[in-house]
Formats: C-alpha cells, sequence, structure tokens
C-alpha cells in the first residue's frame, strides 16, 4: 500500500510540475531566444576490426576400415596408441601401459569388477595427471587399470571425451574440439 502511495505522490508532482516547464518552454520561443542544441557529436571513420582467428583447437581422427578411431595420445608425456571409445565410461589401459606412464598400483587395488568384452575381470581406480591428443589437453582424468590379458588396447573413454569441449562423427571421421 505504501509502494501505491509513493507512486501516487511522485506522480502528482510531475503531473504539477510538467505544464510550468512546457510554459517556460513556449514563452522563450515566442520570446525569439533561440533554442540551444548541443554540438553534434563528432564522425570519426573506423575500420571494422579484422575477425580474430578462432581460439578453438582441433584433432581429426580419421575411421579405420571397421570404423574405429585409432590414434596415439600423450599420456603423463609417454606415447600412447588408443582406441577412442565413446561407449566406455572412463579411459582404460593395461597394466603394463599404467606403469610406463607412471601411474603405480598395488595387487590389493585391483578390486572392482568390470565387464570387458573379454568377460569379467577385476579393475583398479588410477587417475591420469595429463592427457593430449594434438593441441587438446585435458588434466585429472579418471581413469581404470585393467590386467595385461584382458585389455590388449588403451581405450579413450568419455572420462577423457566429456572434458574436452565437443566432439562430433562426420563422414567417417571423428573431430575433438577444445
Amino acid at each position: 500500500m505504501h509502494k501505491y502511495l509513493l507512486v501516487l505522490t511522485m506522480a502528482s508532482i510531475m503531473a504539477l510540475a510538467t505544464p510550468s516547464l512546457l510554459e517556460r518552454y513556449q514563452d522563450r520561443m515566442l520570446a525569439g531566444e533561440a533554442e540551444r542544441l548541443d554540438p553534434a557529436p563528432q564522425i570519426v571513420e573506423a575500420a571494422a576490426p579484422a575477425p580474430r582467428p578462432s581460439l578453438s583447437r582441433e584433432v581429426r581422427i580419421p575411421g579405420d576400415a571397421g570404423g574405429h578411431f585409432r590414434t596415439d595420445a600423450r599420456m603423463n608425456g609417454r606415447s600412447v596408441p588408443v582406441l577412442v571409445d565413446t561407449g566406455a565410461s572412463v579411459v582404460a589401459l593395461n597394466e603394463t601401459t599404467a606403469r610406463r606412464i607412471g601411474v603405480s598400483l598395488l595387487p590389493g587395488d585391483f578390486i572392482h569388477p568390470v565387464q570387458t568384452a573379454n568377460g569379467t575381470t577385476q579393475a583398479a581406480p588410477a587417475r591420469i595427471s595429463e592427457i593430449e591428443i594434438g593441441p587438446i589437453r585435458v588434466r585429472n582424468v579418471d581413469a581404470i587399470v585393467i590386467r595385461d590379458e584382458a585389455l590388449g588396447t588403451t581405450l579413450l573413454g568419455n572420462s577423457f571425451l566429456n572434458q574436452v569441449g565437443s566432439f562430433s562423427v562426420e563422414n567417417g571421421e571423428m573431430t575433438l574440439r577444445d
């Protein structure tokens, strides 16, 4: 209620002041007093800025004959051949590759059952400090380490892909964008 009274009071004051302002303006015009206008703004010509090159980085990975996307990644600074697997929830690597990139595990770490193409096996959770494919770099990537006999190829799963800006597949080629 108080808000309405405040609005009505302000409107009343403006209604009373407006006619007197208009009368003063009209009196000046009739008296021949020139109306003062602000000077016109100075026009400055300028060229439009040149378009900036895209800051996004991308990598294109051609599909192989079977439609799989294979490439080399750098994991913790070491080159590792990988299969990009959009169906894998995390990056999966075998014990030998994990040791080679500096991920150390104990035999008692293999406690999580996982289903692979070769059947059910035990996996150990791990974290990879950095994975790079070309100019695209992702840090602190969750992974699992699987026994050597159960996994022959490192799978680059969604724990990596979900941290990349975007990825798409068109015409048999996968594109990763940062």
